[in-house]
């Protein structure tokens, strides 16, 4: 499910897997603040565990105060194994509770053998005392939203019912401090690579009759049947305008899915946010992706549909390219 760990990659973006130190985390988010950035939410991960990092508390803490009113929200994605009680009680404690927190549990199963099968060893019992515990919790410490997650596949598609009923009852239990959400995800097979079309033919079986929607305090959801681009059907994609990933090194990357880091702009510590997002480099990628032309770690993708860019997005690219005396 996950090719860095499934393959055993020694690095990941393009460098050696590790943890941000704490003195660059402040730097960069320092920097965005005194920079006056603005963003949708700021998710404090990319393709590894959040919690292994022994400072996670003090970085969501950190970057609710800092980076109050700048962020619609503040969000971590988790396996749940090591947010224990007593980090929930830390990471609860120590939040700034006027910037929305929304938790991302990712856990594909129901039962023990299947949660094996599906993630290598069996925790599931722990996990499910880590979430409930935050969920009961949040009372007191709120709001905080929580989302469990189920990504459909081969080994576990057979749960997705009885993993629906189980947060279910979960979430009614523990209604208080805060929103809840069930998701169903299709699994990504390379971005939209040869075997997706398969695999979203048993996402759509999976969840065919699920009761998709919002009630009082949770909301089921499902994501649309193709997350990818067709082929035939590729038009500029909208990560390079509103995916920026900064790796644990510092470096700014313009795509969540570029596993390479082939569009890496530098080092946004060091040359700040806004140089580099409305650099040449960066500029010019958007440019070729208005034209139709997809090079490099884009030509190889077929495109995300989670967001779509529209004409103000347009018009300040080509406002910026003829800035920097760029051709369209």
């Amino acid at each position: 499910m996950c090719r860095p760990h499934a393959e055993g990659w020694d690095s990941v973006h393009g460098v050696p897997k590790g943890l941000m130190r704490w003195e660059l985390y402040t730097a960069v988010i320092d920097r965005l603040v005194a920079e006056d950035c603005h963003f949708d939410h700021l998710i404090l991960q990319w393709l590894g565990d959040p919690s292994v990092h022994d400072r996670l508390e003090d970085m969501v803490a950190y970057a609710s105060r800092r980076l109050r009113g700048r962020l619609g929200y503040l969000r971590f994605d988790t396996n749940g194994i090591l947010l224990t009680p007593s980090r929930v009680d830390r990471l609860l404690a120590g939040r700034d509770r006027a910037m929305p927190l929304l938790v991302v549990f990712t856990l594909d199963a129901v039962t023990p053998g299947t949660y094996a099968r599906v993630k290598g060893r069996d925790h599931l019992a722990r996990v499910r005392r880590n979430v409930r515990y935050l969920l009961s919790r949040r009372r007191e410490h709120g709001p905080v939203d929580v989302q469990v997650q189920f990504v459909v596949q081969p080994g576990n598609a057979h749960e997705a019912r009885a993993f629906l009923d189980y947060w279910t009852d979960a979430f009614r239990c523990y209604a208080a401090g805060g929103h809840g959400e069930i998701l169903f995800k299709p699994l990504s097979v390379d971005g939209g690579g040869p075997g997706q079309a398969a695999a979203d033919a048993l996402y759509r079986r999976a969840v065919a009759d699920f009761p998709v929607g919002r009630r009082d305090s949770l909301t089921v959801s499902a994501w649309a049947d193709d997350p990818w681009q067709a082929p035939a059907r590729r038009a500029a994609c909208a990560a390079p305008w509103f995916t920026p990933v900064i790796r644990h090194d510092g470096h700014l990357v313009m795509c969540c899915a570029d596993l390479r880091s082939e569009l890496d702009l530098g080092h946004a510590g060091e040359q700040g946010f806004r140089a580099l997002w409305d650099g040449p480099r960066a500029t010019s990628v958007r440019l070729a992706h208005l034209a139709g032309r997809f090079a490099g770690a884009c030509a190889g993708c077929a495109g995300i549909n989670w967001y779509a860019i529209g004409p103000s997005e347009v018009a300040s690219t080509r406002r910026r390219a003829g800035e920097l005396g760029l051709a369209g």
